[in-house]
């Protein structure tokens, strides 16, 4: 019975993707390099240390209350009264929502212009692991609902699945659609256990952790009556000798190993939880403004040996992110595990313990919410509403600062109290975190799994532009069965990296990543590697005009996808990144490939002429504007050639509308195999500096169908 015990728990932690000595919250980037505390990261002197509260002050109606000033706040810390230091009071406008359809997305991307951020940051973390089917669907339309009601323009929202199949951010309106894509296939994956020896993690935990013999007999007893394993009773109505202890205070063993395996799945899942919401609450270091984080999940017990419920609230309070809590479990009855959907229902004199024991199922997820300054929302079907007060409440807050008169380092929570003085309190309520924790004198850092610099890049809502980038991506044609070819090029701005100058040669290292995820499907597409340069000073020049490029190919199905590309210097440990956003289309229609614009050509090993790949769209007045393109998916001939028949022809036109210069459609000569490729060299000559695009009119004869393929540049002044 042991043995496969201990498979079914194996078989668990397989399903949940982790083991249970080193759960893994998502896929995460393998070290590039050693290197420094993220950017934004607060570090503070050996003995005085800022402490930054977020306070909402609320009305009898739960409405914000603008208008206050320092002067209106009292602070204390372990009851001791503490001296603000600091104060900023933030009003947002009231979101509005919006009908608009979202702006087209741009060909390039770049993190240059990266200026003042407007709104709020929001993540949202739908807790799959520890949400049931039925919890999942509620938990999708309550976020579904803040995504239509609860936020407003300029807002940036993070969605992330704790099981690691989302980490995804979007501006808001116009990254609505996106996020409600990925949020529909976002499922539960908790199962309850229909077993008769199941057992709820609560109970799992008293037994394990404080060997609490009253719990263990209500569980024995409920096995007693279920007819559970270990526990079957003889003609004479009598179980085995060896169920249960004879020494009287002794926990059966049937029922301490049920509670073991139970409890150490539970913790792998809470481990994972909790690793995710300081991963993600990290990374809003460095940003200013109001920062939420909201957690819908059915909850998880409050273990306090679990350090890792400690150093989510130690994120908290280091990032200020408070924690809201949506309790999916709703309007609270029987588990679903002690119903009869999910096996022989609870004995009625059972009934009362397992209801009194159901409000402390979640009591660890609740504790983190208090503990940070948010609040819950539990014991109610409409979590909707619930999850909008958290947008209501982030409109008007306050920023409290004070150093601390306790000096201490000896790791202890303290206790944080707000209070709004006596006579402007009337008919308000404060809310604000409950407290943190103190530095540990001595205490060592908890070793990092990924490069902190790197991870911080690729987590964080907002693009770093320390280094200069731009992306653009190229998709051709199919290369197998469903999958595509795909060109994701990358232009990094080398003015200001830190180049080391050895003899005549200007040298230096940078770490390059992307990661790409599947908007339908969760998966991820990685690549890294470390770029040595070794320019000459001729070289050096001309990349400061055109930048240095970095391409990779990827085989990519269709879908939408969102890369984050980082770059760090090894020299100067500066960081840029960017997140770049593309479409795959689906084969087997008439399509065009992304036209390759360039102002210069190269000589390819077979002799023929192609442009150099650039992400670069500015062109000057005098040069040629190389264009190329593939046609796929066209009809060809039944008799005869057995080719296709596609003519092509363009436009060049200014913003305005106005056209700068035409080619009337002509014929594409296909290859031996039937290939479709054109291109085109067309002088720029005369062209007002300005906004272009080149419009591609590209038919099949034989199908009679027509597509038609913008692309924007730019000719830049003299």
């Amino acid at each position: 019975m042991l043995s496969s015990r201990r498979l079914l728990l194996a078989l668990g932690l397989a399903l949940l993707g982790v083991t249970p000595a080193t759960p893994q919250p998502a896929p995460t980037p393998q070290p590039l390099a050693q290197a420094p505390a993220p950017a934004g990261q607060p570090t503070f002197p050996a003995q005085v240390e800022l402490v930054t509260v977020d306070v909402a002050v609320l009305d009898r109606k739960g409405q914000p209350v603008p208008g206050l000033t320092r002067d209106d706040f009292q602070v204390s810390e372990n009851g001791a009264p503490q001296i603000l230091t600091s104060f900023e009071a933030v009003v947002v406008p009231t979101p509005v929502p919006t009908t608009e359809t979202a702006p087209p997305r741009t060909v390039v991307s770049t993190n240059e212009g990266t200026g003042t951020r407007r709104g709020r940051t929001f993540v949202v973390v739908f807790d799959d692991i520890h949400l049931s089917p039925m919890q999942a669907t509620r938990a999708r339309g309550a976020v579904a609902a803040f995504l239509q009601d609860g936020v407003g323009e300029g807002d940036v929202v993070t969605l992330v699945a704790s099981g690691g199949t989302a980490w995804w951010t979007e501006r808001m309106p116009e990254g609505h659609d996106a996020l409600i894509a990925i949020l529909k296939r976002l499922d539960g994956r908790y199962v309850p256990d229909p077993s008769p020896d199941r057992i709820t993690e609560f109970e799992a935990m008293r037994i394990e952790e404080y060997q609490d013999e009253q719990m263990a007999y209500q569980v024995q007893r409920r096995f007693d009556s279920y007819g559970a394993v270990g526990q079957e009773k003889d003609a004479r109505g009598v179980r085995p000798a060896d169920a249960v202890s004879s020494t009287p205070g002794m926990i059966p063993e049937v029922v301490r190993m049920r509670a073991r395996e139970v409890h150490e799945l539970a913790r792998s899942r809470d481990k994972i939880t909790l690793e995710v919401l300081a991963r993600a609450m990290e990374s809003l270091s460095g940003i200013r403004g109001r920062k939420a984080l909201i957690l819908v999940s059915q909850g998880f017990v409050y273990d306090v040996q679990l350090a890792a419920m400690k150093e989510a609230v130690v994120a908290s309070r280091r990032y200020n992110v408070p924690v809201y809590f949506i309790d999916t479990r709703g309007l609270q009855a029987l588990p679903d595990a002690f119903t009869a959907a999910f096996g022989r229902p609870i004995e009625v004199q059972d009934v009362v313990a397992v209801l009194a024991d159901l409000s402390r199922e979640a009591e660890g997820t609740e504790a983190l919410a208090l503990d940070t300054g948010g609040f819950v929302v539990k014991n109610s079907n409409d979590l909707s509403g619930g999850i909008t007060r958290v947008s209501n409440e982030s409109r008007v807050y306050y920023l409290l600062g004070y150093n601390p008169t306790d000096l201490r380092r000896d790791g202890k929570f303290r206790k944080i109290e707000v209070k709004i003085r006596p006579e402007k309190a009337k008919g308000l309520s404060v809310r604000s975190r409950r407290g943190y924790f103190a530095p540990l004198e001595g205490e060592v850092a908890r070793k990092e799994e990924r490069d902190p610099v790197i991870g911080h890049a690729l987590d964080s809502p907002f693009d770093i532009p320390d280094i200069p980038l731009r992306a653009s991506t190229f998709v051709f044609d199919e290369v197998s069965l469903n999958q595509m070819s795909v060109q994701l090029a990358v232009e990094i701005d080398v003015r200001g990296l830190g180049f080391r100058k050895e003899a005549d040669r200007a040298n230096d290292s940078l770490a390059f990543l992307i990661e790409a995820q599947h908007r339908e499907t969760g998966e991820y597409y990685r690549y890294d590697q470390q770029i040595e340069m070794s320019l000459l000073p001729e070289t050096r020049r001309k990349l400061e005009g055109s930048w240095y490029p970095v391409t990779r190919e990827f085989t990519l199905p269709p879908g939408g996808y969102q890369a984050k590309i980082v770059v760090r210097d090894l020299n100067s440990s500066r960081v840029g990144s960017l997140v770049h956003e593309f479409d795959v289309p689906a084969p087997g229609q008439l399509r065009v490939s992304t036209p390759v614009l360039s102002d210069a050509v190269e000589t390819g090993p077979d002799g023929s002429r192609r442009p150099v790949l650039q992400v670069r769209r500015s062109f000057a007045p005098d040069s040629t504007l190389w264009c190329q393109f593939g046609v796929y998916g066209a009809a060809r001939e039944e008799k005869g050639s057995l080719m296709p028949r596609v003519t092509a022809g363009y436009e060049i036109r200014r913003t305005s509308g106005l056209v700068f210069k035409r080619s009337a459609p002509t014929p594409i000569n296909p290859t031996s195999v039937g290939a479709l490729l054109r291109l085109s060299g067309i002088s720029l000559r005369g062209a007002p500096p300005g906004e272009y695009e080149i419009v591609l009119t590209i038919r099949d004869e034989l199908a009679g169908r027509t597509v038609e393929r913008r692309e924007p540049f730019a000719v830049k002044p003299g």
